[in-house]
């Protein structure tokens, strides 16, 4: 054998042991990011006056319900969350509009029983994104109708997708604080693209170039893009889909049965917390 017929089978050689040891080396900072993550304590409390941005994934049917359920029971004081950011799939009307009935019949009677306007009924928006999987959808499909709500929901956390109202002026930033959810699929796609933005975050100290805009850093803090799973009172014993895939991803993954308590993706990752029944 000539040494030109040689030389691609050494180049191909040479390029897959580089794709490997990079690979490996991206899967190292992956794995390292996400302990590093769910292991670092966040100091509990704002600055006075400070705008808080609340994002919540609603699912059709059972996981809306469920959710706004929760929410009253929690009381959710629109003075402490000031914008609210509602995501839901495309073709999901019920969310939309039990959305709007939340905003404006609770936190309206909210307002007039603490006597304040501090979150006016504007504060918040209805944020429509393509299904990660339609019901019955080949899985041959599936992949790709995934990636492009993977895409419009990055889109909305960075707050430039088209059907995103413009965040207030008083909201510095477009990345929301906190994002809520109880496990619906277009749950996966949100809290992925979190994960994905917060790893920029993690690794910009050690590469030279940012993401600026304006003279302004786009990197989110660490007190932004943070994740709260609530599994669904209906697992009892087991773990939806959705829980066992964002299992490594969430912040803090809340389970609302004491036989889902402890659970955890590997040693070392944050484990499930029982907090007891949430819907009301």
């Amino acid at each position: 054998m000539t040494l030109l017929a040689q030389w691609p089978l050494r180049s191909l050689l040479w390029m897959f042991s580089i794709g490997i040891v990079v690979g490996a080396l991206a899967f190292v900072i992956f794995i390292y990011a996400l302990y590093s993550s769910q292991n670092t304590n966040i100091p509990k409390w704002r600055s006075k006056n400070t705008p808080t941005h609340l994002l919540v994934v609603l699912g059709s049917g059972g996981h809306t319900a469920e959710m706004f359920s929760m929410l009253r029971r929690i009381k959710l004081d629109p003075c402490q969350y000031t914008y609210r950011t509602y995501v839901v799939s495309s073709g999901d009307n019920f969310s939309a509009t039990k959305a709007v009935e939340f905003e404006t019949q609770y936190l309206n009677h909210v307002r007039k029983a603490t006597a304040t306007d501090c979150s006016p009924t504007e504060s918040y928006t209805i944020v429509t994104v393509p299904r990660a999987r339609r019901v019955h959808q080949s899985f041959l499909t599936a992949p790709l109708s995934t990636l492009r709500s993977f895409w419009a929901c990055l889109l909305v956390l960075c707050g430039q997708y088209a059907d995103q109202k413009r965040l207030p002026s008083s909201m510095v930033s477009p990345y929301p604080d906190v994002i809520l959810t109880n496990g619906p699929a277009t749950a996966v796609c949100v809290i992925l693209a979190a994960r994905l933005l917060r790893l920029y975050s993690f690794i910009r100290g050690f590469v030279p170039f940012k993401m600026v805009s304006g003279g302004v850093d786009l990197a989110p803090t660490d007190y932004q893009l943070r994740t709260i799973f609530i599994e669904s009172w209906a697992r009892v014993t087991t773990l939806s889909l959705s829980g066992k895939i964002l299992l490594p991803f969430a912040d803090r993954f809340l389970v609302q049965w004491p036989g889902l308590e402890g659970r955890r993706a590997w040693k070392g990752m944050r484990k499930t917390e029982y907090v007891g029944m949430l819907v009301d």
